[in-house]
């Protein structure tokens, strides 16, 4: 679930810099993509993506505060803050079609976002789930709670999922520094147990790795019950971190549903 963020990042100007870094701006793209980072990941894992989405795409990316240029923010450890939060600051990105990517923690995230966004009558194209099983299986959150692990259990959970900028937590003075961060995400994590999650009205898309342990089929067909309209399945050779080992594929993928969901 965890890999600590990648590159930096610059802060652009405009509504919702504080919570989202769109890195190369696309005036005349027809879509807005939303992505949301994984538990302990940052805006700058996506900054790749920029390059390998066609221009029909604007990608925006949300940065969780606690991390890059928000380190010396106070990480939310409640999944309804930061779904309040992120809905509130997208709102400018509604000025055209949107599409919301989430992986792993994100996905979840991403899920309450779009449920909060249609009920303010603000309504996604699409709501791409990756790494995830529906909210409500066990899968999706498991019987111990993560948060309160010891580093070291924390550091080999991370070392197994694998992922870009896990070398990172070779040095101990970095480790020391994102360890807190991971563990307020790990705790939004544990307590989100939403006990009737309700279907939004956007299609999605469930994308995973053939060897993720943490989302099993079952799992991934489950967010089929949390749409009134179509759900489809998308499995990738590779883990957890499937979309990190074969990006090209994954952007194929992802460029190919947006475009059905815009027909």
């Amino acid at each position: 679930m965890a890999a600590v963020g990648g590159a930096g990042t610059r802060t652009p100007a405009g509504p919702g810099a504080r919570w989202t870094r769109n890195w190369r701006p696309r005036a005349g793209a027809a879509v807005n993509l939303l992505c949301l980072p994984h538990a302990g990941g940052s805006a700058g894992v996506y900054r790749s993506w920029a390059d390998g989405l066609p221009a029909e795409v604007d990608l925006h990316v949300v940065q969780y505060p606690g991390r890059e240029d928000r380190f010396t923010e106070t990480p939310l450890s409640r999944m309804d803050d930061l779904a309040d939060a992120v809905t509130e600051a997208i709102r400018p990105l509604f000025e055209k079609d949107v599409v919301l990517f989430g992986h792993s923690m994100g996905a979840s995230v991403a899920y309450e976002v779009t449920r909060r966004c249609e009920a303010a009558g603000l309504m996604p194209r699409l709501l791409l789930v990756s790494g995830r099983a529906a909210p409500g299986r066990p899968e999706s959150g498991g019987t111990t709670p993560r948060a309160a692990r010891t580093d070291e259990e924390i550091v080999a959970e991370i070392r197994g999922f694998g992922g870009s900028g896990v070398a990172a937590l070779d040095n101990p003075e970095l480790r020391e520094v994102v360890l807190p961060m991971i563990r307020a995400d790990y705790r939004l994590v544990d307590g989100y147990r939403p006990e009737r999650p309700g279907p939004v009205g956007a299609p999605i898309a469930v994308l995973r790795g053939r060897d993720d342990a943490g989302v099993t089929p079952g799992g991934g067909a489950a967010w089929s019950a949390l749409t009134t309209a179509r759900c489809t399945e998308h499995v990738f050779d590779g883990g957890h971190f499937y979309l990190q080992e074969h990006e090209r594929q994954v952007l194929a993928t992802l460029t190919d549903l947006v475009a059905q969901a815009l027909r």
